[in-house]
């Protein structure tokens, strides 16, 4: 029976309740007997439940069987306004399916005066009930205690009502409205993504709407010629389509469906209405209005519907318990009638609006209306939301029907959801506008030149270079490059290890009116000679004998010596246009072809400009130069130092992966800044890490683990966490963390002249909290793709506020305190065997087991059907460690998520951007596939017969011969879908049912045949 099936994971999140407050005392004895008169007359109070294997039997108890005691608390003092929460804990005791009353009663004595409550379970009850037992316990008591008999009309017998059968008619109707309808649109883009094992725990918050909003409503009511509810639901959808949902939507809508001829029937006879309604962007508040007005009184001619009925037209979404209709309610009620000149006894009294602590929806709005206004009391599921989105959701409502009522025709996409907080903060945060001065690198390196000569510009183990030295060879390289045919405009490829040579060719690159192209000379030769081609590089300075393309002309020079110079002028660089182009750097395409961006020279001078501020750098400090040159995160290593008038300490390449090495350079040349990515940081830290207290550490270009942040601040650093894409110049927003890290570090704000946007799908702005796609605007970004019109106009477009933006890719979304947070990138989302799935949060939640250092997912394999959710882990327990991240993982995500496979490795591949190599790791995914044992080294046979059964099912089934009796269903490549087989094999074989969640629990075959023997 669905109903037993669906009384929610925690039984105590099915209790309701009644309370009051009476200033003064009422007698417990006439109490108890007002309660019994409405015990005998209502039938429906006294039905008792049983359960019988998977079936939920009821009964009715006669009245004179039936006894529900009044318990006293005589030890009931908390303050007036922590009364609510007090008596939570007797409003949620569970019930038993044994027979025993559905209903409790308790009184309680506090000071301000006596507190009477009544608590039920929904079986029995519903909120419209409360308004008819308050009135008729009432009007017993005061009866009652004034010694006369109870009102005659007390004293009938009112039998359970019992709902009809929903009609064919009913039934089509519903079937027609959620055709082909997805569950999985209802999600929001703020809060938490559904948990492995719900709690259903919920919590409340009450808003009075503005005078500005309930004018607004009045006005749209005139406006749109429908009812303040409608107005109200309508305003709704338009907040759920706001924060992800949608655009087809449904919102639960209670209704009674009590006969017209006893409105005040009790019991729980309230049906929730999932009304479906279509929010498009392009329509007005107006028409949007009339829809919804439309499809609400339409789906009260067929309100007699109970929702588990037809619950099974839409396919489940999600967790197993998720509601398939409707995750959002709306109820709205002119006032339940009991607030005004309620009294007991001649004694004033108030109803309590109690809360049971849990939420069935994510969201549920609850308006009451009134002469005093409209109250919103918002409850929300804690599991997805926390109090400061919904609080965010209730300004920004408020503030949706104000922008609403002021042109009641403008189309909804064009509607800024936010309210003033949210404007405050995003506003602040992107309020960046500062100048750089200098204007840019040349003209900062020059003033070195001018200032101190002589000071240290770079050291490379024993040697060093002066700004003079390295100014000379700058001037030499223009002059050599000026020779060589290169002018204004023109790509001059620079292919060398690092070095001063290359630092004062970049220079000389840019004072002859050039852009560079960074080329590692270590890439394959296949990917060398594609940028060179690519490019259109007019000559190409490098330190070794590349092969140079051969369908053109290209010059090749070498290196300018730095040291060795007759110059004895200082000549003045020319004045270089912000907006000209200052290097051209390829990144890889998602098609494996690699694009090519190009940055102008006001993205460098600003970053420089900015970091020097936010690094502190000075001419005393030092900074270490590890980075490939050809990987953009480099600028901040080699351009800081020199905007600042530095040192920049030139590392060699085992500095990134052998701590011993990087351990050398910190103890020798004792460097301010330090810069590395996650991927160095685990491989370096554990040698370094008493050497890092008191310095400047900058890390980003990858998602940052919070175990790994943590090591880094237990240093005593100062840990800069940073992000930017290449198109945007290195790091375009910056932050400094803090023990107080959470679940994700953030990412900090923009920096100078660099303005940042969250936006949906359909480009609108979102607020403060919800996630959607980082655009980044300002003075970093690219100038556009080198000859790929096609991905310029994709990726780049034009902000009306901030100017020319690049669309990131990136999921992301602000933080109350002005922060940014990345959640990664977009197409990191997949769907395996129908289910959606974020390989960054499985990352994510592999990364909280104590003993990983490192997580890479991907997925391989037909997507429908066999395809595998494989995790690469570093791990300081090796391969032993598999059954027990399994079993971690499974604690953490829901069932579809947990990975099939972990493959521990001594490191994760990384790419020439020291990024991990997706690419590289779905090649060794299907290796590890390819490569199992055979029948020759195939594990020894238990005797156990059935336990031979099950090991021969698992060997089938996944495809493999290495399966013994310890081995793990799910870590081996099997999923939810060859789980159901398995389990329907095993009862075809057995006659035993074996439930998949049983498997979970017993996944080896030893612990399954042990399961199917106990049942």
């Amino acid at each position: 029976m669905w109903l037993l099936e669906r009384l929610v994971p925690d039984a105590a999140a099915n209790n309701l309740s009644l309370a009051f407050q009476v200033d003064g005392e009422l007698d417990p004895t006439t109490l108890q007997q007002s309660l019994d008169v409405l015990l005998r007359r209502h039938e429906v109070l006294r039905t008792v439940y049983f359960t019988s294997g998977a079936e939920l039997m009821k009964a009715v108890v006669p009245a004179e069987d039936f006894t529900v005691r009044v318990e006293e608390f005589d030890e009931f003092t908390p303050a007036a306004e922590d009364i609510e929460l007090a008596l939570r804990p007797f409003v949620t005791r569970r019930y038993a399916f044994d027979g025993r009353p559905l209903v409790r009663a308790g009184l309680f004595h506090h000071p301000d005066g006596h507190v009477v409550c009544l608590a039920f379970h929904h079986l029995v009850y519903d909120i419209i009930s409360g308004t008819t037992l308050l009135q008729e316990l009432v009007a017993a008591y005061d009866r009652i205690v004034a010694g006369q008999t109870p009102p005659a009309e007390l004293l009938v017998p009112v039998p359970t009502f019992v709902e009809p059968e929903p009609t064919t008619e009913d039934l089509a109707f519903w079937r027609e409205q959620l055709e082909d309808f997805d569950p999985e649109v209802l999600d929001l883009a703020c809060g938490a993504p559904d948990g492995a094992d719900p709690t259903l725990k919920g919590d409340q918050l009450s808003h009075q709407l503005s005078a500005e909003a309930r004018a607004a409503v009045a006005g749209l009511q005139r406006e749109a010629r429908a009812p303040e509810a409608v107005v109200l639901l309508a305003a709704y959808y338009v907040l759920l389509a706001a924060h992800g949902a949608g655009p087809d939507i449904t919102v639960g809508s209670p209704v009674s469906v009590r006969p017209r001829e006893a409105p005040g029937t009790v019991g729980h006879h309230t049906n929730v209405l999932p009304l479906r309604v279509a929010v498009d962007p392009a329509e007005g508040f107006r028409g949007l209005v009339r829809r919804a007005r439309d499809r609400y009184f339409g789906a009260l001619t067929h309100a007699g519907v109970p929702v588990d009925s037809i619950s099974d037209l839409v396919p489940r979404a999600g967790s197993s318990w998720r509601n398939r209709l409707c995750r959002h309610l709306f109820n709205y009620f002119p006032q339940l009638g009991l607030n005004d000149g309620l009294t007991v006894n001649g004694q004033p009294a108030r109803p309590l609006v109690l809360e049971n602590g849990y939420s069935k929806f994510d969201l549920e709005f609850f308006l009451a209306s009134a002469d005093s206004g409209i109250r919103i009391i918002a409850r929300y599921g804690t599991d997805k939301l926390e109090r400061s989105d919904v609080e965010a959701l209730l300004l920004r409502y408020d503030a949706l029907l104000v922008s609403c009522a002021a042109d009641p025709d403008r189309p909804i996409g064009q509607l800024t959801v936010w309210s003033e907080e949210d404007r405050a903060v995003i506003e602040a945060a992107n309020d960046t506008a500062t100048p750089a001065e200098p204007a840019d690198l040349p003209a900062a390196v020059h003033a070195h030149v001018l200032a101190t000569p002589d000071a240290v510009a770079l050291e490379q183990g024993d040697r060093t270079v002066s700004y003079r030295q390295l100014w000379h060879a700058a001037l030499d390289t223009r002059d050599r490059l000026a020779a060589a045919g290169v002018s204004a405009g023109d790509i001059v490829a620079i292919a060398a290890a690092r070095s001063p040579e290359l630092t004062a060719t970049v220079l000389g690159v840019w004072l002859a009116g050039a852009a560079y192209l960074p080329v590692d000379p270590e890439h394959p030769a296949q990917r060398v000679a594609h940028l060179l081609a690519d490019s259109d590089a007019k000559v190409i300075c490098t330190d070794r004998d590349l092969p140079l393309p051969t369908d053109r002309a290209m010059a090749r020079l070498a290196l300018s010596a730095v040291g060795a110079t007759d110059r004895t002028e200082d000549e003045r660089p020319p004045a270089i246009d912000p907006a000209s182009p200052a290097y051209l750097i390829y990144t890889s395409g998602s098609s494996g072809r690699p694009k090519g961006a190009l940055l102008p020279h006001r993205a460098v001078a600003n970053i420089a400009a900015d970091y020097t501020v936010r690094l502190r750098a000075t001419p005393d400090d030092a900074t270490l130069w590890m980075t490939t040159f050809a990987f953009d995160m480099a600028n901040l290593e080699h351009y800081v130092p020199l905007y600042s008038g530095g040192r920049i300490v030139i590392a060699p390449d085992e500095a990134r992966v052998d701590g011993r090495v990087l351990l050398d350079l910190i103890k020798r040349h004792q460097p301010g800044v330090i810069q590395a990515t996650p991927t160095t940081w685990r491989l370096v830290l554990d040698q370094v890490a008493d050497q890092l207290a008191g310095r400047r550490v900058v890390i980003g270009a990858e998602p940052l683990p919070v175990p790994l942040a943590e090591r880094l601040l237990a240093t005593g650093c100062e840990l800069h966490h940073a992000y930017g894409p290449t198109e945007t110049t290195t790091w375009c927003t910056w932050g400094v963390l803090d023990a107080d890290l959470g679940e994700r570090p953030h990412i900090g704000r923009p920096i100078r002249n660099i303005q940042v946007t969250v936006v949906a799908p359909d480009g609108r702005e979102l607020p403060v909290g919800v996630r959607g796609e980082l655009l980044i605007a300002g003075h970093g970004v690219s100038l556009g793709y080198h000859k790929r019109p096609e991905l310029n106009a994709a990726r780049f477009g034009e902000h009306p506020r901030y100017g020319r933006y690049y669309r990131s890719g990136d999921v992301g979304r602000w933080r109350a305190d002005g922060n940014l947070e990345v959640f990664g990138r977009s197409d990191r989302q997949v769907k395996l065997r129908g289910n959606r799935i974020e390989l960054g949060e499985v990352e994510a939640a592999v990364l909280g087991h104590p003993q990983v250092r490192a997580a890479a997912a991907i997925v391989v394999g037909d997507r429908s059907a066999d395809g595998r959710l494989v995790v690469f882990v570093e791990s300081t327990a090796g391969p032993g460690i598999v059954d027990g991240l399994w079993e971690h993982a499974r604690t953490e995500l829901p069932n579809s998520a947990v990975p099939q496979d972990f493959i521990v490795v001594d490191a994760l591949p990384t790419n020439a951007n020291e990024k991990v190599d997706y690419l590289a790791l779905e090649q060794l995914a299907a290796a590890d596939r390819a490569t199992g044992t055979t029948d020759d080294d195939a594990p020894e046979q238990p005797t156990d017969e059935l336990v031979r059964t099950v090991i021969e099912l698992y060997r089938e089934l996944l495809g493999r011969d290495d399966v013994s009796a310890q081995t793990n269903f799910f870590t081996h490549g099997g999923h939810s879908l060859l789980g159901a087989q398995l389990l329907q094999k095993i009862e075809e074989i057995t006659q035993v049912t074996v439930k998949l969640a049983d498997l979970f629990s017993a996944p080896t075959p030893a612990a399954l045949a042990e399961h199917v023997r106990a049942s």
